[in-house]
This record gives structure tokens, sequence and C-alpha cells, in this order.
């Protein structure tokens, strides 16, 4: 979010994405959070966006008409206010035909949700829930949370929508990391810790759960502040090492790494403002 003068600029804190970038590629990490190079928009990423906010949207309605046409029917408006006309969202589409197997698979996403949930039946507690903590040793945690559910008795779920598939077994960390990253925003935030945080996968159709317990997630926090403590001594140090590995070849950022291109000089506010992340207060 950028700054002005009627909305301050937030301070730094981390997110599940910037810590899951850290553990990814330290050099990948210094670029986008410290560097402020922005990874292009690519298919999957537009598609994703334009999805969630059709999701979003789709409980604004009565729970009546929260059906799979009323949902299509909020796919143009989202695209036409996220997406039309933007010149780096067109680039992606050398032949119309591109854009229009891309609105299809959206659709397709969207439909598939219906066959996972049943909308007309849930009343979120809460969509789109911003949560700005501290932690153990006064480090930022910052986040977005799809969707809050509560039960009657005050349970709390967690539900994240993901447009892509289901994750290999080898991956299912990376996935656990980011179910174990939101309870702990919730348990921050005051709410409590979540009964239970879902993962729903429109791509394949499948939910990954993890009902998280109160060891757990005291040791993610304890995890979390070792986490920061690496980074920390990374901005000291002004190191951030590359690690080679298959990603790269999906990095949107690789032509600024010293491995692939030629690395740019380390931006001195950028490591300035990222030892906001621990701090004596949280605006």
């Amino acid at each position: 979010m950028s700054a002005s003068p009627s909305r301050p600029r937030l301070k730094k804190a981390l997110s599940a994405s910037s810590a899951a970038t850290w553990l990814q590629c330290p050099m990948k990490f210094r670029l986008i959070y410290v560097d402020g190079i922005k990874e292009p928009p690519n298919q999957a990423t537009t598609r994703g966006t334009l999805v969630h906010a059709v999701l979003e949207n789709l409980y604004d309605l009565p729970a009546q008409d929260r059906t799979p046409s009323a949902a299509e029917q909020l796919i143009e408006p989202a695209y036409q206010e996220l997406f039309a006309g933007k010149d780096d969202f067109e680039a992606l589409f050398a032949d119309p035909a591109l854009k229009e197997k891309w609105k299809e698979e959206v659709r397709a996403l969207v439909n598939q949700y219906f066959a996972m949930e049943n909308p007309r039946r849930l009343q979120p507690y809460a969509r789109e829930q911003f949560i700005n903590v501290e932690i153990t040793d006064r480090i930022a945690l910052r986040g977005f949370i799809d969707r809050v559910d509560k039960a009657p008795n005050g349970a709390l779920r967690v539900v994240d929508y993901k447009t892509g598939k289901s994750p290999r077994p080898r991956y299912l960390e990376d996935k656990l990391f980011q179910m174990r990253f939101y309870a702990l925003l919730l348990d921050k935030s005051g709410e409590g810790l979540p009964a239970r945080t879902q993962l729903v996968f429109l791509g394949d159709g499948r939910t990954l759960t993890f009902d998280p317990t109160r060891e757990q997630i005291d040791a993610f926090e304890h995890y979390l502040v070792g986490l920061w403590e690496q980074i920390e001594y990374a901005i000291r140090t002004r190191l951030f090492p590359p690690k080679k590995q298959v990603l790269c070849k999906w990095c949107g950022v690789s032509q600024y790494c010293p491995l692939y291109g030629e690395e740019p000089e380390i931006s001195e506010t950028g490591l300035s403002e990222l030892l906001e992340i621990k701090r004596s207060n949280v605006s």
C-alpha cells in the first residue's frame, strides 16, 4: 500500500508470503521486500485474484441468492474493476483466444467452489480479515484471511481459497506453514485459537485441513522468532545468498538475481524499513 497524506504508510511486518519467500530463497526475499522489485503478473496469479474477488462478493448477496449462476454474473464486473484495459494484464494475452480460455478457467473454478461448499448454508463471521499483531520479542505479523466462520459454540474456522491444485506430499509442509501462520494471527488478534484451518483447492476439488493445538502454535511462534533472527542477521550483514533450485525457472525476479542477471544495488532505505518488523509499537 502506497503512502499518502491521508493514509500513513504501514510499518513493515512479516506475512505468510514474505516468510515463505525467505525460506524459499533469501535473495528473492531481498529483491522483493528490500529492493521493492515486484514480480510481474501472470495468468495464474491474475486468475486467482479474480476468483477470490468473486467469492468474496458472493457473500454480499442474501443467502438464498448465492447460486452458481449468480456467482457467474459477478465475474465480469470484478474483471472490469481489476483488470480490464490494464497494460500489464493485457500483455499476458498475445492472442484474444488465450484471454477467453483464461476467463473460462475462472468460470470453471467458481463453479467448482459450489461442489465443495454450499454458500447458502454459510454466514461468514469475517471476510478478507486484515490482522496486524505482534508476537514474542515484539515481532510484527500481518495478513489477510479469506474467511473466518464461527460455530454456534464459538469455535472458529479459518478458510483460505486456493485456485491451484492440492500439493503433493513433498510440498505439504509449505501449506501447513501458511495454516499455522493464520492460526497464530487469529490467536494473537484476541479472537482465540481456531479449531480448524482449511485450504480449499479449487483446482482439483480437494480440501486440506489442520486442527491446531496450543502446543503446536506456541512452537510455531518460537520458530518465527528464530526465522526473524535469520532475516535480521541478513539485514545487518547485507548478505542475502541466492538459492539455486528448480523453482528458479518460475521466479519473477530472476533477471535481478546474480545467478541469472545483474544484481542491483541494495536499497538502504529498504533495509532500514525492514528493521521495523521488530519494534516497540504496531501501527
